[in-house]
């Protein structure tokens, strides 16, 4: 779970909000499952309760997060097996965390993105970043469980 790979811009342009309003940026941990939310928030229609994803429209009309915004995110890679290996992993608003799920022993990348953006420097075998280590892949398995 690269930067390059899971960072893609979104650019939303609504007429209906006011002057004031546009040419805004908001940074904020969005993925592709938000986008069917919000274009039935748009539309004035619920999303399903079964849709993962949350509508963007808070987002798009406010100058804040809300306090609901999403931290976290879960990361699976499991196509393509003989040319990516499969990987599962959590990004949160400052760490990445990727597991190569086959590899034995298990093999973990750890990321500070604030402080190292472009991933350069694993610190999953470091003394001082243990505990954020077993976190960060207790995260993984519960979220691996409740999202089946």
């Amino acid at each position: 779970m690269y930067e390059e790979s899971i960072r893609v811009p979104l650019i939303v342009y609504d007429p209906a909000l006011p002057a004031s309003a546009r040419g805004r940026s908001v940074n904020a941990l969005t993925l592709n499952i938000d986008l069917a939310p919000t274009l039935l928030d748009l539309a004035g229609l619920p999303a399903p309760p079964a849709m993962q994803g949350k509508s963007l429209v808070p987002l798009l009309r406010g100058a804040v997060l809300p306090a609901d915004a999403r931290t976290e995110m879960f990361y699976e890679h499991h196509t393509l097996p003989a040319k990516i290996p499969p990987s599962e992993g959590v990004r949160t608003e400052r760490w990445s965390y990727l597991q190569w799920v086959n590899e034995v022993p298990l093999v973990e990348e750890l990321y500070d993105v604030r402080d190292d953006p472009l991933q350069t420097r694993n610190l999953a075998g470091e003394d001082q970043f243990v505990s954020i280590l077993a976190g960060l892949r207790a995260r993984t398995a519960s979220l691996r469980e409740e999202l089946k």
